[in-house]
């Protein structure tokens, strides 16, 4: 379905990408620096769900983590993106950037033989490709904007309203993903977003009245920012998400470098290994695994398997911090954790049937 150098510079590789409803030709240019980006992306380890799944599971930690540290919020959210940020560089083997450059050919969806585009490389300077830059700088400004609320949020209201007011998002994806990324929902999914937030009611069952409501506007804001997160970052699924998200780590850094001078050194020895923690295992890793799985999976689909990080939250708080969930939110959990494995099992299968009725029609 295309051609692709294998020189060591660029490759070029045009194909559909019908899998999962998005329609059109999906060119890409990767470079030699990219090589880390496609054995992760390009050829994960790890399945696309279990890979969300996994990013969910690690993200749960933050209100707990997020509550041991004593120092300002927005330093703390620098701190942690700071962390994350290396974390990504290393993992991806590239900085933080701007601009995503492609050759003519790349841009214009044609094809080139392996030696003229060899010649190409030598003679022409690539352009930057404004449509994948735009993708690259909206993802990382709402992530960014979502870490920097989201910290606060969880410091001025409890854990559990910051994390419920937060897994509003998929409002937001239903409202504006088609818009935005052109992939139809489903009654599968409406039915899925609906059981599940219904679960996270009984979880968190009169949670909502025991915060701040300014922490409560921030944490249903960074649902906001986070649902838009997401659609950027599946229409940036041809390029390269993990652009966006170390983007975000670098944009939270700056923002928070002042309330972080002016703050001073955290006074608890225990808030150093905290921030580490949260930077390395709340927000590096969850990034390289949500890379991994946000170009296989629909934006509405991806919320809902990473809804695992609502329903886990309260167990990490009954486990480290001795406060035993009730009846309710067990049970919440529960429905939680069902509707999610309805809507895999429901989805995987739909799709199994979709690929086995094109391989008959091709017969």
């Amino acid at each position: 379905m295309g051609s692709a150098e294998n020189d060591g510079k660029t490759e070029i590789a045009c194909k559909p990408d019908n899998d999962m409803g998005a329609t059109g030709i999906a060119c890409k240019t990767e470079t030699a620096a990219a090589s880390g980006e496609r054995s992760l992306t390009k050829n994960p380890p790890l399945n696309p769900v279990v890979s969300l799944a996994l990013c969910a599971l690690l993200w749960s930690f933050g209100g707990l983590i997020i509550k041991l540290v004593k120092w300002d919020a927005l330093a703390i959210a620098g701190a942690r993106s700071f962390f994350g940020m290396l974390v990504l560089s290393l993992a991806f083997k590239r900085p933080p950037k701007l601009f995503i450059r492609r050759d003519e050919n790349s841009l214009q969806g044609q094809k080139a033989d392996n030696e003229n585009r060899r010649q190409d490389q030598k003679t022409r300077p690539q352009k930057i490709d404004w449509r994948a830059t735009t993708n690259l700088l909206l993802g990382g400004i709402f992530y960014a904007a979502t870490m920097l609320l989201f910290v606060p949020a969880t410091k001025m209201t409890t854990a559990a309203n910051a994390i419920l007011l937060q897994y509003t998002n998929p409002i937001y994806i239903i409202i504006l993903g088609p818009l935005l990324t052109g992939e139809k929902n489903d009654w599968i999914d409406f039915a899925a977003v609906a059981g599940i937030l219904a679960g996270m009611v009984l979880l968190l069952w009169g949670g909502l009245g025991g915060g701040q409501t300014a922490g409560n506007i921030l944490a249903l804001l960074s649902g906001l920012t986070y649902g838009l997160t997401t659609i950027f970052l599946r229409r940036a699924k041809d390029a390269r998400p993990s652009d966006s998200l170390n983007l975000s780590c670098l944009l939270s850094f700056l923002f928070a470098l002042p309330f972080m001078i002016k703050a001073g050194l955290p006074q608890s020895g225990s808030s150093y290994p905290a921030l580490a923690c949260l930077g390395i295992f709340q927000i590096g890793i969850p990034a390289v695994l949500l890379s991994m799985g946000i170009e296989k999976v629909p934006a509405l689909s991806s919320v809902i398997i990473t809804m695992i990080e609502p329903m886990m939250n309260p167990v990490w708080v009954a486990l480290f911090a001795g406060e035993v969930p009730s009846a309710s939110s067990v049970f919440g959990g529960l429905v939680i954790l069902a509707f999610i494995a309805a809507h895999v099992a429901l989805k995987s299968s739909r799709l199994h049937v979709r690929k086995k009725f094109v391989q008959f029609q091709k017969k």
